[in-house]
C-alpha cells in the first residue's frame, strides 16, 4: 500500500533524515518511533504531499506521489494530525466534516456505525450531543480516530494518537486499529509511547 525509497527531508541546511526506506502492506499496523526532531511528523506530511522530499520517492497504492496525482492519492488516505482543530461548536457537527469533503462524497455519514465504534473505543454515546469544549482531549482524539476508520480508506496515517490517553484507553485504540487493519487498511502511526509501539506489527526507528 505504501513504499518509500531512499527518502530525505531537509529544511534549508538542516537535514532531518536521509536514505529512509520502508514498505507498508494492507492488514498491517506499523509504528514509526524515535527521538523528537528526527522528522517523523514531516514524513507523514510528505506522504500527504504537504512537505517535499529532498530526494527519494513515495509510492501510494502503486502510484508515485507527484503534483499531478496528489489529489487522487489523498483520496486513498485518512490523515489525523496530532493537533486537530475543527471549526465546530458541537461534536455532532465536528464528526460530519470529513464526510462533507469532496474526496469523501461517496461516503454517507454512518451514525449507527459511529455509535458502535464509540463503544469499542470506550466512549459514551452522549458525547455526540455535547459541545466540543465539553469533551476532553483524549475523547476528541478517539472520536476522530473513529471517524478516520469509518471512512474506510486503504491507508491511515496517525500522528501521536495516544498523547492524551491513559493505558486503558490506549489498549482500546490498539485493539480498534488491529480490527481496522484486518478489514484491509494499512495503518502508519507515529508514536513516542513504548507501550503503544510494542502493540504494533512492526516498529521502525527514525
Amino acid at each position: 500500500m505504501l513504499r518509500i525509497t531512499n527518502a530525505s527531508i531537509a529544511y534549508g541546511k538542516e537535514l532531518l533524515f536521509s536514505d529512509f526506506s520502508m514498505q507498508l502492506h494492507r492488514g498491517e499496523m506499523v509504528c514509526i518511533s524515535g527521538k523528537s526532531g528526527k522528522g517523523k511528523t514531516s514524513l507523514l506530511n510528505a506522504i500527504m504531499g504537504f512537505v517535499p522530499l529532498s530526494q527519494g520517492e513515495i509510492i501510494v497504492n502503486g502510484s508515485i506521489l507527484n503534483k499531478a496525482n496528489i489529489d487522487s492519492i489523498r483520496r486513498n488516505i485518512a490523515w489525523i494530525p496530532q493537533e486537530l482543530a475543527l471549526p465546530s461548536e458541537w461534536v455532532k457537527d465536528m464528526v460530519r466534516i470529513p464526510f462533507n469533503l469532496k474526496a469523501n462524497k461517496q461516503h454517507s455519514f454512518p451514525q449507527k456505525e459511529l455509535f458502535h465504534t464509540f463503544t469499542e473505543l470506550g466512549l459514551e454515546e452522549e458525547l455526540y450531543y455535547k459541545r466540543v469544549v465539553e469533551i476532553s482531549g483524549g475523547q476528541r482524539q478517539r472520536i476522530m480516530l473513529a471517524i478516520a476508520c469509518l471512512l474506510a480508506k486503504p491507508l491511515i496515517l496517525v500522528d501521536e494518537p495516544t498523547s492524551a490517553l491513559d493505558f486503558g484507553s490506549m489498549d482500546r485504540v490498539l485493539t480498534f486499529f488491529h480490527k481496522t487493519a484486518q478489514k484491509g487498511s494499512a495503518i502508519l502511526v507515529v508514536s513516542h509511547d513504548e507501550h503503544f509501539a510494542a502493540g504494533c506489527n512492526r516498529i521502525i526507528y527514525l
